[in-house]
């Protein structure tokens, strides 16, 4: 059985994940920032998280890996990262992201996206990719 009220977050930056920490407090998550791929697996593994939080920007991080794992637990994933890194989000789809956004669509819209994520079991019908051309022309 699975926390609801707890988020998985991988993410090493200090600034960014008390950013993502506290906007999800104000909406009454409590966030587990994991900052290597052994910490997410032993928090994943003690906590039963409701939603998994993954930056595909770590450099040094088998964040692929992370994704795979969150989903073979059952977890609905969020992967985010840089708007011009193609290539990571391609992976983090294959991985089985079910949501790949910007860092920017997380930053303007994390408290509307893991409500919709958790209230439909991870997936989402909307494409994400014209969500991210949109921000392109932004």
């Amino acid at each position: 059985m699975n926390n609801a009220r707890t988020i998985l977050l991988l993410e090493r930056d200090l600034f960014f994940s008390v950013k993502i920490r506290d906007t999800l407090r104000h909406l009454g998550y409590e966030t587990q920032v994991a900052r290597s791929e052994e910490d997410f697996g032993r928090k994943l593994t003690a906590g039963a998280p409701a939603l998994a939080i993954v930056h595909t920007g770590m450099a040094g991080v088998a964040w692929e890996r992370v994704i795979a794992q969150a989903k073979s637990a059952g977890l609905p994933t969020l992967a985010f990262g840089s708007h011009i890194d193609l290539d990571a989000q391609q992976a983090a789809r294959r991985a089985g992201a079910d949501r790949v956004i910007s860092n920017s669509k997380l930053a303007k819209d994390l408290p509307a996206i893991v409500q919709r994520m958790l209230a439909s079991d991870g997936t989402h019908a909307q494409d994400d990719q014209d969500e991210e051309e949109e921000e392109a022309g932004e």
